[in-house]
């Protein structure tokens, strides 16, 4: 029996470790995101770098957004 518990132990560490990871690739993604298309709008509109900030921010509060949906979903702290 204990090489059992020692298969679950590991099954959830593991799974804690791919939802952290995760985590930390969606605030990424968001933020590259809103900056590319701030980018992009500031480069069409010739308004530097206004579009660029603004969307930046809209990145980081999506990216906290998913961090906090996904970690309610997964209950992390279980």
């Amino acid at each position: 029996m204990p090489p059992d518990d020692n298969f679950k132990n590991r099954a959830s560490a593991y799974k804690k470790l791919y939802v952290l990871w995760s985590v930390g690739i969606q605030i990424v993604v968001s933020v590259l995101i809103g900056f590319g298309m701030g980018l992009a709008l500031d480069r069409w509109l010739n308004t530097a770098p206004w579009f660029m900030l603004l969307f930046i921010i809209f990145g980081v509060a999506a990216g906290f957004l998913n961090v906090y949906n996904t970690l309610v979903k997964d209950e992390l702290g279980k």
